[in-house]
């Protein structure tokens, strides 16, 4: 069980906690300020449970952090971001995770993150 906790925090961590290419403003999109505040998502399975939230500052800066506990055990990671978006490609960057664009989508209070393999995230706005 530890190994597929370790799995899903390890995917959302990259998925969420990328880095990113040189855009300029020009390619910012209107969209930018929907994304603004804090996101978050919490999946519990066999005893294990994984709390993930995000935050996208408006001078487009972020932080993710995620909480795993299992055992008794919680571990926090946090990672500091940039983000910005051009139409419906959101370009996150870390100093440690490398460039991530994943596609996005705001329907209401829910954010659906999706990476270039495929795999979805949603996270609602909290």
């Amino acid at each position: 069980m530890k190994k597929i906790t370790y799995l899903i925090v390890l995917s959302l961590a990259l998925m969420l906690t990328g880095s990113c290419s040189s855009d300029d403003d020009a390619g910012s999109d209107v969209n930018d300020s929907a994304l603004v505040g804090s996101w978050g998502a919490t999946e519990s399975e066999d005893g294990a449970t994984l709390q993930v939230t995000v935050t996208f500052n408006a001078n487009q800066s972020g932080r993710s952090v995620i909480v795993t506990t299992f055992g008794g055990e919680t571990e926090t990671e946090t990672e500091n971001f940039s983000w910005s978006t051009n139409g419906n490609k959101l370009t996150v960057e870390s100093s440690s995770e490398g460039t991530e664009v994943l596609t996005y989508s705001i329907s209401g209070n829910r954010l659906t993150l999706t990476d270039s393999d495929g795999f979805s995230t949603v996270l609602t706005k909290l």
